[in-house]
Parts: structure tokens; C-alpha cells; sequence
């Protein structure tokens, strides 16, 4: 049975992705996307996407051939989608952008997104549904929870661990072996230097509670 691969949701991260999709298809690395289910059906109208609306997350019933690629930045977002659609059977596949880089000893979980020129580094561990947006990185032995999204220019450098649900602002940098609470929020452009509390916020360089 050939499989169809599925977008879900289509927003401006999904639009993203679309386009990294089809990088990787070029390279025979990914197969074609063959439709995307949103709860706003007309979500891509006005732009250049040739992509069906094959209905609503909330209510589409996954087939044995659907392979599905999560589009959607938010941690709590995720969390709350994959979790509705396992519960009906579906599954998720990851994407690997061909400028990305991947080393041997990394170990990447289900879903993971990397968009170009991304980075995971040696014996780094990458948890399920965790997305690096472009040019973003994790050192050596970084550990980073399910759910996790690192937005653009994100550095995390050695020996960081980062729990699960966490957000990353675009630019943000966290020094080596310092340690992530779940759910937090690091804002853009912050700098980490000492342990993060699960739930925090975090901003400014060197970062402070908000």
C-alpha cells in the first residue's frame, strides 16, 4: 500500500515546512506531501501552495497509508495534537533537511523536525516532536525534551539539558551544561547562564525572570 504523507495544520510554520519538503524531496530524501488537514480549511488561500485540504485535525480519521508531518511551533500545541491523533492511530514521520547536520552518535526521537542548516551534534539526545528552525543548533550531549521548539538561531551549546515543552526565542543561546525546567520560555535573543526553573520565562542577555 502506498502511503500518503500528510501536513497537519498549515500555518505560517507550516508554509515553512512545504517548502522545506520539497527541498527534500529533490533530493530523494522525502516523499511528496499529498494534502494538509487544518481546522481552517481555507488557510493557505492567497498563497502559492498546491496542497489539498483533506479536512479537520479535530475530526480527520487517520488511514493505515496516512504518514503524518507535524507543522505546528508551539510545545503545548503539539503536545495536544499528536496526542489526538495517536489516540486515533496516526503516524508521525520525521524531516531532515538536506543542509542539515546530523552527527552519527546523535540520537533523534519521533517527529523531529530539522529545517536548514540546523545542527545536532555528537551524542546529543533529541526527544520526540522537538523542531530546530533554521540555522539553530545543539552541541555535543545535549539532551532535549519531547516537544521542545527551538526557534531560528538558537544555540545550545555542551552538556545543556532542556526539558520537555520547552520554547526557544530566535537567537536565544544557553552556556554550556546549564540545565532547562520544563515548559519554560526562553525569550528572543536571551542568554542562559545558570539553571532555568520549570515554567519560568526567561529574557534579555544575561537573562532574567520575567
Amino acid at each position: 500500500m502506498e502511503q500518503r504523507c500528510i501536513l497537519v495544520g498549515a500555518g505560517a510554520f507550516g508554509r515553512e515546512l512545504i517548502n522545506w519538503v520539497y527541498d527534500a524531496q529533490t533530493h530523494g530524501i522525502f516523499p511528496t506531501l499529498n494534502g494538509f488537514i487544518s481546522d481552517i480549511p481555507n488557510v493557505l488561500d492567497g498563497f502559492d501552495y498546491k496542497l489539498t485540504w483533506l479536512g479537520q485535525i479535530s475530526t480527520y480519521q487517520p488511514a493505515d497509508r496516512d504518514l503524518f508531518l507535524l507543522g505546528v511551533g508551539d510545545p503545548k500545541d503539539k503536545e495536544t495534537l499528536v496526542s489526538s491523533l495517536k489516540s486515533r492511530g496516526a503516524k508521525f514521520t520525521t524531516l531532515i533537511h538536506p543542509t542539515a547536520v546530523v552527527a552519527r552518535t546523535a540520537r533523534l526521537g519521533e517527529g523531529v523536525i530539522l529545517c536548514p542548516f540546523s545542527i545536532v551534534s555528537a551524542d546529543a539526545t533529541i526527544g520526540n516532536f522537538v523542531t530546530f528552525n533554521c540555522f539553530s543548533g545543539a552541541g555535543h550531549d545535549v539532551e532535549i525534551g519531547n516537544y521542545t521548539t527551538l526557534s531560528s538561531r538558537v544555540d545550545l551549546t555542551g552538556g545543556v539539558k532542556c526539558g520537555h515543552s520547552v520554547f526557544f526565542g530566535t537567537g536565544a543561546k544557553v552556556l554550556p551544561h546549564v540545565s532547562i525546567g520544563n515548559s519554560a520560555k526562553i525569550g528572543a535573543g536571551a542568554l542562559i547562564v545558570r539553571t532555568v526553573t520549570e515554567g519560568s520565562t526567561m529574557f534579555a542577555a544575561p537573562a532574567r525572570k520575567l
